[in-house]
């Protein structure tokens, strides 16, 4: 896989993450992921703009795909639904249900939660 020119890692997984990292890699690349949320306030991503050509990484900084910023919005943890959860590539239960806690303490439904739309532009893993 070669770097795109110009692009930002967009990082998935960690030491310790039980396989979790590679799941969402396998996801994204195989279509099934095209948008990922966090809090509004985690810094990660957050200089992050549509038209922006990124990495995927994985944890040990391997870049496994190249995607490009389709949208970006910002809406309360409660507002989640059915189709967001399909764009994470999974149920609104599961959605939730992980990403109901940050930072040591549960999101609450009124919380500002940042979503990131992405399109897959590269792929060079074999689902």
């Amino acid at each position: 896989m070669v770097k795109a020119q110009n692009a930002k890692k967009f990082k998935f997984g960690w030491y310790g993450d039980g396989g979790l990292g590679e799941k969402l890699i396998e996801a994204i690349a195989s279509g099934r992921k095209t948008a990922t949320s966090c809090p509004a306030y985690d810094p990660e991503d957050a200089g992050l703009k549509v038209g922006d050509k990124l990495d995927l990484t994985d944890k040990h900084g391997k870049v496994r795909a190249n995607l490009v910023v389709t949208n970006i919005e910002l809406r309360p943890f409660g507002s989640f639904d059915d189709k967001l959860a399909a764009r994470e590539g999974t149920t609104l239960e599961e959605l939730k249900r992980s990403t109901s806690f940050a930072n040591g303490r549960e999101i609450r439904p009124e919380e500002e939660m940042r979503v990131i739309y992405f399109e897959l532009v590269q792929s060079k893993i074999r689902i």
